[in-house]
């Protein structure tokens, strides 16, 4: 469980979202919805450890986030950027074998590896170099990389960036059959993929608005006009 409590969301000094309140729980699918620059990403941050937060505002299975260390929280929490560039010459298989590092992983590598390829449909991929991918087939590797970590959590920043509309509908499916063994919370600005797919959904509407629960109750006409609106 990843549970915040009057956290400020902040950006170089700048309070972007103030005072939020949210739980997010395992066997949840969470999406977080808003305009640009109300914090989304930034909130991302902070919740992986990235960005300092004040306080000792958020908690991962009642631990503040300061108090464990970077090993432990990547078993934690698994983290998808929203941009990440290539920057190693290796291979798909290895790359998501990294993913494995915080567990030191001896036993059943590569078998490992090679049921993420299968069930992300990218074994074609495997001896390919990562600096020779489309955006979108980088994208599939990044996400095996992360449900390679195994951890209880799993953030995901924009995770539909670059695929097609075949293999997004593909991801949404699996990211539900994943929240039901992991808390799974995803910045996307589909609307309609949130309302067909996330259970619950965090809508940011302004620094010092935002609606948390289910979908089904914060996704009504109303809220969503709210969203849009100038």
């Amino acid at each position: 469980m990843i549970s915040i409590k009057q956290l400020d969301v902040i950006r170089d000094e700048k309070v972007l979202l103030q005072g939020l309140d949210v739980t997010f729980e395992k066997g949840q699918f969470w999406g977080i919805l808003g305009r640009n620059g109300l914090g989304k990403t930034t909130l991302l941050h902070q919740m992986a450890g990235l960005l300092p937060s004040r306080n000792q505002s958020i908690h991962i299975d009642g631990m503040p986030l300061e108090a464990i260390d970077i090993q432990a929280r990547a078993r934690q929490i698994s983290y998808l950027l929203q941009i990440q560039e290539p920057c190693l010459d290796c291979s798909v298989s290895q790359a998501i074998a990294m993913g494995q590092f915080a567990w030191q992983a001896k036993h059943n590598e590569a078998e490992a590896v090679d049921e993420l390829m299968t069930m992300l449909k990218i074994s074609h991929l495997k001896d390919r170099s990562l600096l020779h991918l489309s955006g979108g087939e980088r994208r599939k590797v990044e996400l095996a990389t992360c449900l390679a970590q195994k951890s209880p959590h799993l953030i995901l920043d924009e995770p539909l960036n670059h695929l097609d509309c075949v293999y997004q509908q593909f991801l949404m499916r699996l990211l539900v059959k994943q929240s039901q063994h992991q808390s799974v919370v995803m910045v996307c600005h589909d609307v309609t993929a949130i309302q067909a797919h996330c259970t619950h959904v965090l809508l940011l509407l302004a620094k010092d608005c935002y609606l948390a629960g289910e979908s089904a109750t914060i996704l009504n006409d109303k809220n969503l006009q709210r969203l849009f609106d100038d």
